[in-house]
């Protein structure tokens, strides 16, 4: 079990349990129900890193314990 923290720098900041073996389109559902999101308007990224795909891993992004991500959120704007 790892603790991934998720800051969509407008103030929401969020300290997601998770496995590192979760694929990003399981991880994203997670986050999404902790600040009350859709799981498919959240994009995740490293900072200075393109956006995470959904069909890997946290482990393929060398995401482990205390770890930090940026959040977006698309409106559809």
């Amino acid at each position: 079990m790892i603790i991934v923290h998720v800051n969509d720098r407008l103030g929401t900041k969020a300290a997601i349990p998770c496995l590192a073996s979760d694929s990003i389109k399981n991880f994203k559902i997670m986050v999404a129900a902790r600040i009350g999101r859709e799981p498919h308007e959240i994009m995740l990224r490293r900072q200075g890193m393109r956006p995470f795909k959904d069909m890997l891993t946290l482990a393929d992004y060398e995401i482990s314990n205390g770890v930090q991500l940026d959040l977006e959120v698309d409106t559809g704007d």
